[in-house]
């Protein structure tokens, strides 16, 4: 519980803080008197004014604010007699009554307070950016450590080239692929072009070349998914797996005394057992394990829709996946596709919602992002 309050207090606090100084700097830009900055909220334990703003650290350390003057609207003379009569120290805030009103927020041209308030949603979006660039290029990427096709979908352009299931990519315009991650950043790259490949069946290799094709929302596919193993990746603490002890790295071979093969199967066996006991065996190092597990019921989205919910199990696993070390221009590149790729669903999910189609029990708010913080 501690862990989690203080992973939120610091996620919340960081983008509230990175939000606030995007205000404060374009503030500072367009003539705006700023007259506090401060980092966290409530009481001021420490305070210094350079130049005409103060700045300060509060004592409740969830972000911080930005001061503007006369960021509500002018002070009528009852409130400037009032103002003028405190005594003003020299690291204290300036009052609104020694500031020229054309430095006010609110007589500053539009265009600049309409930057100013871009500012703070933008700086958001720039961290966001440069996160997900850091994690990429220091991190790597996740990726399946695989290159078995698991399924062809029927009709799909790898299936008329003659593809099959459990066939395996070897390379692909004669760059050799090691993984999952190898295999996708060849297939699209110069996507909708005649490609090479050279595959493997049964211990035989063979060579077709075709070309991905075109939906009719003009996207180009292969029609093939990679085909994952039922081993065990991250384990969420708390969750029935983590009681049971299920571990990193394990596999897990049979739920109800069926033999399960691929994460595939064993997700759908969990899906459509919420609530139900699961015998469930798995081996860890070598060593047979078994155990009975619940899975907990959870609301979630219904595939291929963005408005139906369905009540699922779920365990609390991912799938086994392993580190990709990326180039610095390739994480810049995945940085920014990552960052829009969300804007565009937040965009999406909002006009879901105000159309209906979407309802409100899916809005979370500070509670639920210090739960996923934690």
């Amino acid at each position: 519980m501690l862990n989690t309050i203080v992973a939120g207090a610091f996620v919340l606090g960081v983008v509230v803080l990175v939000h606030e100084f995007g205000h404060f700097i374009v503030a500072k830009w367009g003539g705006v008197f700023v007259k506090t900055f401060s980092i966290g909220f409530g009481k001021k334990i420490l305070k210094r004014r350079f130049g005409e703003t103060e700045y300060a650290i509060s004592i409740l350390p969830f972000g911080g604010y930005v001061k503007f003057a006369g960021e509500t609207d002018y002070y009528d003379d009852a409130d400037r007699e009032e103002e003028e009569q405190k005594d003003v120290g020299p690291n204290d805030e300036v009052p609104d009554s020694e500031i020229p009103r054309e430095r006010y927020f609110t007589t500053r041209p539009i265009a600049i307070r309409a930057a100013v308030l871009f500012a703070g949603p933008f700086m958001n979006y720039l961290l966001a950016v440069v996160l997900f660039i850091g994690m990429t290029w220091i991190l790597g990427g996740q990726v399946y450590p695989t290159t078995t096709v698991g399924q062809v979908s029927e009709g799909s352009a790898a299936d008329s080239a003659g593809i099959r299931s459990g066939d395996q990519f070897v390379s692909i315009d004669g760059e050799p692929v090691g993984n999952w991650g190898d295999v996708l950043t060849e297939l699209y790259e110069d996507v909708g072009t005649v490609k090479t490949f050279v595959m493997e069946r049964g211990g035989a290799e063979f060579e077709i070349t075709f070309a991905a094709s075109e939906g009719e929302d003009g996207a180009y596919r292969y029609g093939v998914v990679a085909d994952v193993p039922a081993r065990i990746g991250r384990v969420k603490r708390g969750k029935p797996a983590s009681k049971a002890g299920i571990l990193h790295g394990d596999y897990i071979v049979a739920i109800n005394d069926t033999a399960v093969t691929s994460w595939d199967q064993m997700q759908k066996k969990i899906s459509s057992s919420p609530e139900t006991p699961l015998y469930v065996e798995w081996t860890h190092d070598g060593v047979a394990r078994a155990d009975t597990i619940v899975p907990q019921a959870i609301k979630a989205i219904k595939p291929g829709t963005m408005s139906e919910f369905v009540v699922v199990g779920q365990i609390g696993l991912s799938p086994y996946m392993v580190q990709r070390r990326e180039s610095l221009p390739s994480s810049v590149v995945q940085g920014f596709t990552t960052a829009n790729d969300m804007i565009v669903r937040i965009v999406g999910y909002l006009g879901l919602l105000v159309t209906g189609q979407m309802g409100v029990e899916t809005l979370g708010g500070p509670i639920l992002i210090t739960q996923m913080a934690g």
